[in-house]
């Protein structure tokens, strides 16, 4: 018996782990928010700023997407603009079940992506320098309890401290709005700035 639990518990964790590995495909981009306007003529007469891409570490390929409007001194960005892959629910459970569902059997929570390109500005202040994080999300709808953490798959440099300032400017995550046909998620949202 404890020979099986042990085994199960080691097949969750790879499951977790493996997939927050594999869930860097390529990302969506937020849209920068809009500048302030000093007037209403002012944004009509002005064309919309043009969104930049720049060099990626290999002096080529594109990496983050920066707002001109958010240059610092000599142009250099101050801070880049935060991408979104959509997450990947890894398993799932029903209520008073501990029969654990395969993440191809669960639905997705669209509502917690949403949420989560809501607050793209503030997320986009969580982290200094580029690399990714894989957001783990443990949410059970019955109890209202939600625990987060980083997976080992990320590459974002302090990303204790960045998974700590996601999780206070995410908070609260609207469980309550988020349609769901079970009662537990583990799921993965892949972060990258």
């Amino acid at each position: 018996m404890a020979i099986v639990a042990l085994a199960s518990l080691l097949a969750g964790f790879v499951v977790v782990f493996a997939g927050g590995m594999v869930l860097f495909a390529p990302a969506t981009t937020a849209p920068p928010p809009p500048p302030p306007a000093a007037d209403a003529g002012a944004l009509r007469a002005a064309p919309a700023p043009a969104v930049l891409a720049a060099a990626g570490p290999d002096g080529g390929s594109p990496g983050a997407v920066v707002d001109p409007l958010d240059l610092g001194e000599a142009g250099a960005p101050a801070t880049a603009a935060v991408r979104f892959s959509p997450s990947a629910v890894s398993r799932c459970w029903d209520a008073n079940n501990p029969a654990v569902l395969p993440g191809a059997s669960c639905d997705r929570l669209q509502a917690i992506d949403d949420h989560f390109a809501a607050r793209a500005a503030e997320i986009a202040g969580c982290a200094r320098g580029h690399g990714r994080l894989a957001f783990i999300i443990d949410l059970r709808f019955s109890t209202g309890s939600v625990r987060s953490w980083g997976g080992p798959s990320s590459t974002i440099g302090n990303a204790g401290t960045v998974v700590a300032c996601v999780r206070r400017v995410t908070q609260p995550l609207p469980l309550a709005a988020a349609t769901h046909a079970h009662d537990r998620y583990l799921m993965v949202l892949p972060i990258e700035w």
